[in-house]
């Protein structure tokens, strides 16, 4: 889903909330159709390279929680005279240390692979070295556990180019997933 002329104006309207320091008013529409609707502080604005589209990350002080949500759903944005309260920044990265988790892969140098997964996990921190003995390279790949679903279908649509090799819990989700899929072709 790209960015329409209406998701750019949300993306400025969200950067100006975030530089002003003030609370947002907004209206969003998830993926299955239900409509959002709330006040809270917004946190990050961030660019994901391989939908090109906009999220913007909000902070929800009454359930201690992030909300990460697509610019382009957004019904409305409308920025409030509010401050973001003190100590929110601290808050937030209070939760998203407790959430941090990270995968390590292998990726071979078929099907474009290397680039395709480069380019998928573009807005994620991530280490690689190359293994010029096996010609491929090690991505140990640093998400947040409400990015797990992403993180999955990501890896999956790398094929039989990327293997995960740890942490165990997330290789047998991938192996459940293939065998799921295979169950439904038979």
């Amino acid at each position: 889903m790209a960015c329409s002329t209406r998701g750019a104006h949300l993306v400025e309207e969200c950067l100006l909330l975030r530089r002003q320091k003030r609370q947002l008013a907004y209206a969003n529409r998830d993926s299955s159709g239900q409509l959002h609707e709330g006040i809270d502080s917004p946190c990050r604005l961030e660019y994901d390279a391989a939908a090109n589209c906009y999220d913007l990350i909000i902070w929800q002080a009454d359930e201690a929680r992030a909300i990460k949500m697509r610019v382009a759903r957004l019904e409305s944005v409308q920025c409030l005279d509010a401050p973001i309260p003190a100590g929110t920044e601290a808050s937030f990265q209070q939760f998203l240390a407790s959430r941090r988790q990270s995968v390590t892969l292998r990726i071979e140098r078929q099907n474009n692979a290397v680039e395709r997964s480069f380019m998928m996990f573009a807005s994620y921190d991530k280490e690689a070295s190359y293994d010029e003995d096996t010609d491929t390279y090690t991505m140990q790949l640093y998400y947040y556990d409400f990015d797990r679903r992403e993180i999955l279908q990501q890896i999956l649509s790398l094929g039989a180019a990327a293997t995960v090799l740890a942490p165990a819990e997330m290789r047998e989700a991938i192996i459940e997933r293939l065998k799921a899929a295979w169950q439904n072709l038979q």
